[in-house]
């Protein structure tokens, strides 16, 4: 199954653009979501572990299944003062 997933911040910086798609086997879950987008991606490897993940507007653990079609979104950790 494809998912979209929308970038924001750092992640978003680092990649060039705020979505990208990635092939996964269903049934897949949030955790399986993280690791193939550091595999696909390997620029995001060190951001993708302590990113959040949003699934449908709500922020979704790992162990969260990914239904067909769902908008996911990529929150890696924000740092300021």
């Amino acid at each position: 199954m494809k998912i979209r997933v929308k970038l924001f911040a750092a992640a978003r910086q680092t990649v060039g653009r705020g979505e990208v798609e990635v092939e996964l086997s269903e049934p897949a879950t949030v955790g399986q979501l993280r690791a193939q987008l550091a595999r696909q991606l390997p620029q995001l490897a060190g951001l993708i572990g302590h990113a959040s993940f949003a699934l449908d507007a709500r922020y979704a653990d790992d162990a969260e299944p990914l239904p067909a079609g769902a908008e996911v979104a990529c929150i890696p950790p924000v740092s300021g003062g």
